[in-house]
């Protein structure tokens, strides 16, 4: 590779998550999806999986992290697919992420992995303003796979004491926490994240482990905005805590 192929490289990769690939007109990732790319704790060497992928932002953001990972991304639709390893590649993360088009309410892993992550549609079908499209609407809307669809195919592909890292509704934690006992994965630690200290949590991040003991660690919130009205920015906290937030610093978008 030559110094200038290398130079953009990384001024893509210093650019993230501006510039990525996503199908037109359909969903777009959010923040939701940088913060669980920060919460998840990896480290070198090891191998992981991303449920419901789409445009690969959540791998992609963990190989930004630790380069030193491998990764499959499992992703529905074809046009996300095709997105991802169009983002992979542009990064040059080709041979470290692989992307393969699959249903994860029945796809079934080839070997265990030491991670899974996910950012999991939130709301059931019924709940919530409808999405103008398919994609949309599995994206956010449990039309074809369920939170306990993916907690179990997270079960099937960790190894004993493997991470299930993922992003959801607080609304929705006591099925999520009745999913998860099903699939035989404990939680371990959570943060809920709040817009502002004054207001109910938006979003809850959560790490459970395959075949472990009881004992969950509930770390303090985090508050994604300080200041008001036009005033209105991303905290030092959140800034801290996922430095991709930087992209847009007045929404975090």
């Amino acid at each position: 590779m030559s110094p200038v192929d290398s130079r953009a490289i990384l001024e893509r990769r210093a650019y993230f998550p501006r510039g990525l690939v996503q199908p037109g007109g359909g969903y777009r990732f959010s923040l939701d999806s940088l913060l669980l790319a920060a919460f998840a704790n990896v480290t070198r060497g090891q191998t992981g999986l991303d449920l419901g992928c789409g445009c690969g932002v959540v791998a992609l953001g963990l190989l930004l992290r630790q380069p030193g990972l491998r990764l499959a991304g499992v992703e529905l639709n074809p046009l996300s697919v095709r997105a991802a390893e169009e983002n992979a590649a542009s990064l040059h993360f080709s041979d470290k992420l692989s992307i393969i088009q699959g249903d994860v309410a029945d796809w079934q892993p080839d070997g265990v992995v030491d991670f899974v992550v996910a950012n999991p549609p939130y709301r059931k079908l019924g709940k919530g303003r409808p999405s103008a499209d398919e994609e949309r609407r599995a994206a956010r809307f449990e039309a074809t796979g369920t939170f306990a669809a993916f907690a179990r195919c997270a079960a099937l592909a960790l190894k004993t004491r493997g991470r299930f890292t993922f992003v959801h509704l607080p609304e929705r934690l006591a099925e999520l926490l009745a999913d998860l006992a099903g699939a035989g994965l404990t939680p371990k630690r959570m943060r809920l994240v709040h817009g502002k200290p004054d207001q109910e949590a938006r979003m809850i991040l959560v790490e459970a482990v395959k075949a472990a003991a009881q004992g969950l660690r509930v770390e303090p919130p985090l508050i994604l905005h300080e200041g008001e009205g036009k005033g209105t920015r991303l905290s030092g906290q959140a800034l801290e805590f996922c430095p991709f937030l930087a992209c847009n610093p007045k929404e975090g978008e």
